[in-house]
């Protein structure tokens, strides 16, 4: 099993094990001096942004491909000995445990991915549910959400001024959602 040039390949792990996965890795190369045959170790995550109590943005790492790593290495009986028997390696994608390169098309898919999803939004808020608008005159009423657009992070309302029913775009900030 030997080839020279340094190829992706794609690793099987636990799942939620990534991140320890990429680190372990970086560790046993370096104390088992294979810099040369494992060079790079890639875990595909985007950012995701979040509202925590309704006012508060949490951003976060979200992974692509859960459960899978990728890593660039030149496969030898050693590097491929090493990278399978790091601890909550599941093993390589490919057949019969033997690694089969990802195709350049396959990486440029898994990069356009990670840049169509840069950032993320996601936000408890949803079409219908009742929410409080805070520090308006109008925080006395709760008002039905009538559209949520989160790549803007805007939440139209529809509030009764003047006996008429007018919308409002609010930012996700401006609105707390209703106890249920």
């Amino acid at each position: 099993m030997k080839n020279n040039t340094p190829q992706w390949y794609v690793i099987q792990v636990i799942s939620w094990t990534e991140e320890n996965v990429k680190s372990s890795l970086f560790q046993r190369r370096e104390s088992l001096w294979v810099e040369d045959y494992i060079l790079d170790v890639f875990v595909p995550t985007h950012e995701v942004i979040s509202t925590r109590a309704s006012w508060k943005k949490v951003s976060k790492q979200k992974n692509i491909l859960p459960w899978y790593i990728l890593v660039k290495m030149i496969v030898t009986n050693e590097s491929w000995y090493i990278v399978r028997n790091t601890p909550n390696v599941t093993g390589f994608l490919g057949a019969w445990n033997i690694p089969v390169p990802v195709s350049g098309e396959e990486l440029e898919k898994l990069k356009g991915k990670i840049e169509e999803n840069a950032k993320t939004y996601s936000t408890d808020f949803k079409v219908w549910d009742i929410a409080k608008i805070i520090g308006w005159t109008f925080a006395w009423n709760s008002w039905t959400i009538t559209e949520v657009n989160e790549k803007k992070w805007l939440v139209k309302m529809t509030i009764s001024l003047l006996w008429r029913d007018t919308p409002v775009e609010l930012d996700f900030s401006e609105v707390v959602l209703e106890n249920k």
